[in-house]
């Protein structure tokens, strides 16, 4: 891979790190209920109603889900960049061929070619 096509997978995968590292930040504000005044966590509010206590269970579990996504894309996003570190960024970690450009400019954290993800979902690697 070219050292140019390095540096661009770099910067996009930095900016992705950056955005994804704040969002989880706000969501662990959330879930913690952090008070922004006194930094105190106040813990979770219950609402008067049970409708309203349902719905408020609803949405802080669907926080913590949606943290716990945003947090695993973010560790790919750091291996990623770990791999450019090591020279290995590009190539598959099962077969060692070259993963296509087209495929890393989609989904730059990518580790896999794409046959071997295809064989990875289908439990034969």
């Amino acid at each position: 891979m070219r050292k140019t096509d390095l540096q661009r997978f770099r910067k996009m995968l930095l900016e992705e790190k950056e955005r994804v590292s704040q969002s989880l930040a706000k969501h662990e504000k959330i879930i913690k209920h952090a008070d922004d005044e006194s930094g105190l966590e106040t813990g979770k509010a219950h609402s008067n109603h049970m409708a309203d206590q349902g719905s408020d269970e609803f949405q802080y579990e669907t926080t913590i889900k949606f943290a716990n996504t945003e947090g695993r894309y973010l560790y790919n996003i750091e291996e990623a960049l770990r791999r450019i570190e090591d020279g290995t960024y590009g190539k598959c970690q099962a077969c060692g061929k070259n993963i296509a450009l087209p495929r890393l400019r989609r989904l730059p954290y990518t580790r896999l070619c794409i046959e071997c993800k295809e064989k990875e979902e289908a439990g034969k690697l």
